[in-house]
């Protein structure tokens, strides 16, 4: 029997196992050679997908850093805020205590003495106005006005 007696004896089915066979060959083939179709560009636009996506995921964990190292910032100087006003706070009360007890609290100031700080506590509302705030209401112990601290701000 000759080659060409054997392809006369096969069958419709036959020849449409042998053409998936063959094709079957082809493919395998060309993908063992790094060839691929892709003919409606599935790949590619997987590919680009995948790149945006991994795009987007830098971006948001660059600005999810930022707001942490933002919000470490922000609590340190809260902190150091409230330290500096728990500071002040300190000073002041010893300051005052130290100046009501003391054994000229009581003892009227010399009126030039009193126009001298004015005068001083005018140029430095002047130099710093925001250090300035508005006089306190009311009058100072022992029944004189108070000192004004100057302009307000």
């Amino acid at each position: 029997m000759r080659l060409s007696d054997g392809f006369r004896a096969l069958t419709p089915v036959g020849w449409g196992l042998a053409m998936v066979l063959a094709v079957a060959a082809a493919l395998a083939l060309g993908r063992g050679l790094g060839l691929s179709w892709d003919p409606f560009g599935l790949g590619e636009r997987r590919l680009e997908a995948a790149e945006a996506r991994a795009a987007t995921a830098e971006s948001d964990a660059a600005a999810r850093r930022l707001e942490a190292e933002g919000a470490v910032r922000q609590a340190r100087r809260i902190d150091r805020h409230h330290q500096h006003a728990v500071s002040v706070a300190v000073a002041t009360n010893s300051a005052e205590t130290e100046a009501r007890n003391a054994h000229d609290a009581s003892v009227p100031l010399d009126p030039a003495r009193v126009a001298r700080l004015r005068e001083h506590d005018r140029r430095l509302c002047d130099l710093a106005p925001s250090a300035c705030g508005p006089a306190p209401d009311g009058s100072a112990p022992g029944g004189d006005s108070p000192v004004p601290a100057g302009p307000a701000a």
